[in-house]
């Protein structure tokens, strides 16, 4: 009898260390599926599983002016090129920080010919690309929210003028509404204007109404010379089929040094996709126009509201864990933020366009951009890269090649810009005239254009033409950028303006 209570208890014991075991068990599995096809994003997990550092830029390094703009006081400008984010965090930012710890400021709404009138004066103003949420600025940059601040949804441009000692300006570029923020004291800036502009050895702009008379209202500012050396281009160095070890490498930076559990599919067009379980995480490396796409299923309804900067904060750490703003032979290159926009209106979505520059000068995209990213929930769920080759130095060279002056550009070309731009409609009786065409001019930049890729029948690309960085004219207008040769004006293709 004793025996056969010890084996009950016996085999009692054993039943329940199974069933503590299969708990366990199912708890493990819960946490894994949770993990791996959950909200929890993968590269949480896996990726750098060497926890190799590598660098992340913070936000305050890839968001800087397109434009910061000297006036001289007789409609004479520069646009800074040298030391812009200088002038930027020492001036403009630490300015407005400094004004806004005052006291008795008001905001008041003025129209865009007050706006206007102020840069005639000696001025500086930053302008960018992108609508910034001016609440979130002002907490990201430790700036005072006064009464009143609530009123501005978003910041374009900001800046001084001696026109208005004590003030500050502001356009939301979303809502086209101007601000006059005024103080009870006269800012410090308002008496180093003129040596500001005078210590710049820029080229001076001057608005392009100035060029087309009187009846022009068009204040585009136009460069007076700057030439600038075409430079040579390499777009498909280190991933070409011959060097699997380095494409291997790439798909482990996003997968894990393990590619156990990753599908890779290889198609005609030399394109090799990765893909992890049922497409909820997918690699694309694509040798013939050198370029990496990811994309990952976020099913996660995260209903905190995450701001523009806590997702450019994500987008940046992100990037940097991949290989971060650099050339593939490691050189580092010089991001911006060329575009930051709400994905379907949507608070908690943002898609981050980053552009590059080579010298002093934009580099410009005729089809798809350097990066895009976009955060959903503060996840991503969608990245592509293109993976260049260039040598900088040579972006140093100035040609002696007469180049062709803004004015002649736009001469020669203001049919084809119509065209191109939709600048014509049904109801026009007759084609628009050179002076109506540049009358709608947004912007006009020199820079570089990185040309679109031919692809060969067979969908790859050919691998004995050479490609170059063409130094441009890039103008902007409704909503198109068109491309002309600094040189002989002639067109070089166009693109949508981000």
């Amino acid at each position: 009898m004793e025996k056969m209570q010890i084996d009950i208890k016996k085999q009692f014991n054993i039943e329940r260390l199974k069933n503590i075991l299969l708990v366990v068990l199912v708890f493990t599995t819960i946490l894994l599926l949770y993990f791996l096809w959950g909200s929890k994003s993968l590269e949480a997990f896996i990726f750098n599983d060497d926890n190799e550092p590598y660098e992340v830029l913070s936000s305050e390094q890839v968001l800087v002016p397109d434009q910061i703009v000297l006036g001289g006081g007789n409609e004479d400008y520069i646009v800074v090129t040298d030391k812009k984010e200088e002038l930027w965090k020492d001036q403009v930012l630490k300015t407005f920080r400094d004004f806004s710890k005052g006291t008795n400021i008001l905001v008041e709404e003025i129209t865009e010919e007050e706006y206007k009138d102020a840069m005639k004066y000696p001025s500086i103003f930053a302008k960018f690309q992108y609508n910034i949420p001016f609440t979130d600025f002002c907490k990201e940059f430790d700036i005072k929210q006064q009464q009143g601040y609530d009123n501005i949804s978003n910041m374009t441009e900001i800046g001084f003028s001696k026109g208005s000692a004590e003030g500050t300006f502001i356009y939301d570029g979303n809502k086209k509404k101007y601000y006059w923020i005024l103080g009870n004291k006269a800012l410090q800036i308002s008496d180093q204007l003129d040596s500001l502009f005078a210590q710049q050895q820029a080229i001076p702009y001057f608005p392009l109404k100035t060029y087309l008379g009187s009846e022009s209202t068009n204040d585009t500012l136009v460069p007076v010379e700057s030439p600038i050396a075409p430079i040579p281009l390499d777009y498909k160095k280190d991933i070409s089929m011959e060097q699997k070890n380095a494409i291997e490498a790439l798909a482990q930076s996003y997968f894990g040094k393990t590619l156990d559990f990753v599908r890779t599919l290889e198609e005609t067009n030399e394109k090799i996709v990765y893909m992890y379980g049922y497409g909820q995480k997918v690699l694309i490396i694509n040798p013939n126009d050198g370029s990496i796409e990811y994309k990952e299923e976020i099913k996660s309804n995260n209903a905190e509201q995450q701001s523009m900067f806590a997702s450019l904060d994500a987008a940046l750490n992100f990037i940097g864990a991949h290989g971060g703003f650099q050339t593939m032979a490691g050189e580092k290159i010089k991001p911006y933020l060329e575009s930051a926009s709400p994905i379907d209106d949507k608070k908690n979505s943002y898609q981050f366009i980053f552009g590059f520059e080579c010298g002093k000068n934009k580099v410009f995209y005729q089809d798809n951009m350097p990066i895009i990213i976009d955060v959903k929930d503060g996840q991503i769920s969608y990245f592509r890269k293109e993976l260049i080759n260039f040598d900088e130095n040579q972006a140093q060279k100035n040609s002696e090649e007469e180049r062709i002056s803004a004015i002649n550009m736009l001469a020669l070309n203001y049919n084809y810009i119509s065209a191109k731009a939709g600048l014509e409609t049904k109801q026009d009786q007759k084609e628009l005239s050179f002076e109506d065409v540049a009358n709608r001019i947004d912007n006009l930049y020199m820079g570089y254009l990185k040309p679109a890729i031919k692809l060969s029948t067979d969908g790859t690309a050919d691998k004995e033409k050479s490609l170059q960085l063409v130094p441009v004219w890039a103008l902007e207008v409704n909503g198109v950028c068109l491309y002309f040769d600094l040189y002989s004006g002639q067109p070089k293709g166009y693109s949508k303006a981000y």
